[in-house]
């Protein structure tokens, strides 16, 4: 039967159809790979958008197969028909192995080879008419795709390096490359339109119709956020499962009827928009052998790599790398090394001894964790009770620095004394802490109280245990009663909690942990609560290129809401002293992370580890009974130096601190030292570990940085103010046990 001919909507070819897509998707089903070829189907695992890139590719595969198979085969099409789609059903719900379904899928594709064995002579002349014959085509719409996707890439080259000629070569790339791309995509279609049933064409339309809206969010958010789409779900992969309504609530946008209206809308926009440039294609006449797009198509690729085989030489390894990082969408083989220097590393993983000597003064411990704390806004205007009480009772401390630019990271480095990069280890084992460990093995009650719903990257569990291994553990996941209260009552209810459990217990031997949500956007505070600050944005959605006036109006809403979380912690800490329980209470406030307002181009955090994102308070009130007073002042503290510094303070022996990468802030080296910090949440720059020093600066990435490793291979992505080997010389014995270049 001739594929050109039959376009019918045949209940058997579309049983075909839809059999032989499923076969290519039980492999996702199950994790598969191919046998024989040993073609891995889930290169990216947990990746949300290359997996869904992935399921397209495959699905397509399918689907031309299907439409061959039914083209192809001379007998039993109906019974072969039912046998694909019901053996396709039995891999899905797993009723075969491996090897046996794909056994089976080779023994339905033989009659189909058969048949094209017997017709070649015949299938070969249909070939050869299929590739001469000039045919009807929307070339309006690819004009549409192709400039969509050059104007976006044009958009991104104003953030390229300094270099004209080498900006124009950047273009002409780029134009060259979405040259193949739409040409290629376009042949794909008419090969794919030849074979496949209504319900096949109509399915892989949508999504070559979707794929300039989908091209355009992805830029927009690269300039509004600091990240894409790529970078954006990528990082889910880091929490081990698909949480989108949540990341994007985190991020400021939230699944709703409207956000639902308006994405029903564009695609009714974008289907009108290809109907349109379907008309006026038709009524222009035009028309194009898929011989000639072939054609057309592989000279651009071949200009494409004489192009990039000239970049090679006359750019820089650095600006080819930054073309690199900028569009992932290549289509040569000629690609750049990797950063500006590429290291083969042995990491440096301690584990501290969280042994304490018995007998050992054992005050209340209050950790208070505030969401999005800047250091910045420690003043009398914005925080008056924090920024005095750390004038007058806390530890002096200069410059002070989170571990990470997202919380699951700070918090399992305040925790634990480790690189964030090191998480996946305590995701995966499910123990409690070393921190909460080294104080439970002591005798402490631990008490960890959060007003949301912080089950978030396997937070819980890879700090506190599976099951969890603490006294109270309180957070609002969906069923909690809580959920009927704002962020801002539930903190008042829940600093109330403590206070029961404060009042209930003599003195000593609490290590109370309290997460404070109301600064996360959308900053909040509480009803009765007079803000500072009134020309504050009601609706802070956030702007792509905001005025002065629009980000001071955002920034004040979220200065409200640190006033409201300062008026909080004013009012427990008055009340510790009313009771009685101040003096000889450990007391340390700090942030998870900053916030940025769009200082270096982002909104919010998790996109780079630069200053506002990173750059947190560090609050600590030393017990009067340890008798060192406010403790030493210190250059610079990190939230790395927090499980050192406490091990210290419970006397525990320096060996068990030395080897981690912080120091204690009780027995401080003298002058500026290195400031670490990693994270898998770096957007665009890549930047997944940073060292900073007195203003000097070395940014490392390595591959797949979204997804929860720890990497052997890292490259040198920024170095600023001399060598980084010996300006950071400090540390670097202690992140690395070897780190060799390639």
């Amino acid at each position: 039967m001739d594929a050109q001919n039959d376009r019918s909507f045949g209940v058997w070819r579309l049983l075909v159809w839809v059999g032989s897509v499923l076969a290519m998707l039980v492999s996702f089903r199950h994790d598969w790979s191919i046998p024989w070829l040993e073609i891995d189907l889930r290169p990216k695992r947990g990746h949300l958008m290359m997996e869904g890139y992935e399921l397209i590719k495959w699905a397509l595969i399918g689907s031309l197969l299907g439409g061959w198979w039914w083209n192809a085969a001379q007998k039993g099409k109906r019974s072969g028909a039912v046998l694909i789609c019901l053996w396709s059903v039995a891999g899905l719900l797993g009723w075969v192995s491996r090897g046996f379904f794909w056994v089976g899928w080779l023994v339905w594709i033989l009659p189909a080879i058969v048949g094209a064995i017997i017709e070649l002579p015949k299938r070969w002349r249909d070939l050869m008419a299929f590739w001469r014959i000039s045919k009807p085509w929307n070339a309006w719409f690819w004009v549409v795709w192709f400039g969509v996707w050059v104007i976006c890439d044009s958009v991104l080259l104003r953030e390229a390096p300094a270099g004209w000629l080498e900006m124009a070569d950047a273009f002409f790339a780029r134009f060259l490359t979405h040259a193949v791309i739409t040409g290629g995509v376009a042949l794909l279609m008419v090969w794919h339109d030849r074979w496949t049933p209504l319900l096949g064409r109509v399915l892989a339309w949508v999504v070559v119709m979707l794929t300039p809206v989908v091209v355009i969010i992805n830029t927009a958010l690269r300039i509004w956020w600091g990240k894409g789409i790529m970078e954006m779900f990528g990082e889910l992969e880091v929490g081990g499962r698909f949480e989108v309504e949540r990341a994007w609530a985190a991020g400021g946008m939230e699944l709703n009827l409207e956000t639902m209206i308006r994405s029903v809308a564009v695609l009714v926009l974008t289907v009108g928009l290809f109907q349109l440039c379907r008309w006026l294609s038709k009524k222009g006449g035009w028309r194009i052998s898929p011989l000639r797009l072939g054609v057309v198509t592989c000279g651009a690729w071949v200009a494409l790599q004489v192009d990039q085989v000239a970049g090679s030489v006359l750019k820089d390894r650095a600006w080819r790398w930054w073309e690199r990082k900028a569009f992932h969408r290549r289509m040569t083989w000629v690609e750049p090394e990797p950063g500006l220097a590429s290291y083969e590393v042995e990491w440096a993983n301690p584990k501290p001894n969280v042994t304490l000597p018995t007998g050992a003064f054992k005050p209340d411990v209050f950790l208070f964790f505030v969401e999005s704390l800047r250091a910045d806004v420690l003043t009398p205007e914005i925080a008056p009770f924090l920024s005095e009480w750390n004038e007058k009772e806390c530890q002096v401390l200069g410059e002070t620095w989170a571990a990470s630019n997202v919380t699951h990271q700070s918090w399992f480095s305040i925790l634990s004394g480790r690189l964030p990069v090191f998480m996946v280890e305590a995701r995966s084992r499910k123990e409690l802490a070393p921190i909460p460990t080294m104080l439970k093995s002591a005798g402490y009650r631990i008490e960890v109280r959060m007003v949301n719903n912080f089950d978030y990257m396997d937070m819980i569990d890879g700090n506190f245990g599976d099951p969890h291994q603490v006294d109270v553990m309180e957070h609002v996941d969906g069923e909690s009663s809580e959920n009927f209260f704002k962020v801002p009552e539930r903190e008042v209810r829940m600093l109330k909690r403590l206070k029961q459990s404060v009042s209930g217990r003599e003195q000593g031997g609490l290590f109370a942990i309290s997460g404070m949500d109301s600064t996360h956007y959308n900053y909040k505070w509480g009803v009765n609560f007079k803000p500072p600050f009134v020309d504050y944005e009601e609706n802070p959605i956030f702007p792509m290129r905001p005025s002065f006036e629009q980000a001071k109006r955002i920034k004040h809403r979220f200065w409200n809401s640190v006033s409201w979380v300062d008026s909080q912690l004013g009012e427990f800490i008055a009340w510790l002293k009313t009771k009685g329980r101040y003096d000889n209470a450990l007391i340390i406030v700090t942030g998870d992370h900053g916030e940025e307002f769009k200082e270096y181009g982002s909104w919010f955090h998790g996109t780079m580890l630069n200053e506002p994102q990173t750059r947190v308070p560090i609050l600590i009130k030393w017990p009067v009974q340890m008798g060192v007073g406010r403790g030493p002042e210190v250059d610079s503290a990190s939230h790395l130096d927090l499980m050192p510094t406490l091990l210290d303070a419970f006397g525990a022996d320096p060996v068990s601190w030395r080897s981690l990468p912080g120091i204690s802030l009780l027995h401080p080296p003298k002058g500026m030292r290195t400031i670490v910090m990693s994270t898998h949440f770096c957007g665009r720059n890549g930047e997944a570990l940073l060292l900073r020093r007195d203003g000097m600066e070395a940014a490392f990435g390595w591959q797949d940085f979204w997804t929860a490793q720890v990497p052997r291979r890292l490259w040198l992505e920024r170095e600023e103010g001399g060598a980084w080997r010996s300006t950071f010389s400090d540390v670097t014995e202690r992140l690395f046990i070897r780190i060799d270049p390639q």
